[in-house]
């Protein structure tokens, strides 16, 4: 069996593997796309959010019920008509 020292020379001798080059820029790319992962799905839900408030709001501050008035007249149009919802009762 061959004695330590001389194993650690071949080893020496030898030089790291050519794959290990490279491993730098794979490292750096995937945590570069992490990175951004991140960003995109705090991006994402900062605007659920907002969408979710806007929708919130929204539905507050809009009107409780639309009514359609009865008209009495035989030849009216009837109040929920399309064309009578449309042009707003004129």
């Amino acid at each position: 069996m061959r004695d330590i020292d001389e194993l650690l020379a071949d080893l020496r001798g030898d030089g790291a593997d050519p794959r290990l080059a490279d491993m730098d820029a794979a490292v750096l790319a995937g945590v570069s796309q992490r990175r951004a992962q991140g960003a995109a799905r705090r991006t994402l839900v900062l605007t659920s959010v907002m969408a979710l408030g806007i929708g919130f709001v929204a539905s507050f501050s809009a009107p409780q019920s639309a009514r359609a008035v009865p008209s009495f007249a035989l030849n009216a149009v009837p109040s929920s008509a399309p064309s009578s919802l449309l042009m707003g009762g004129r």
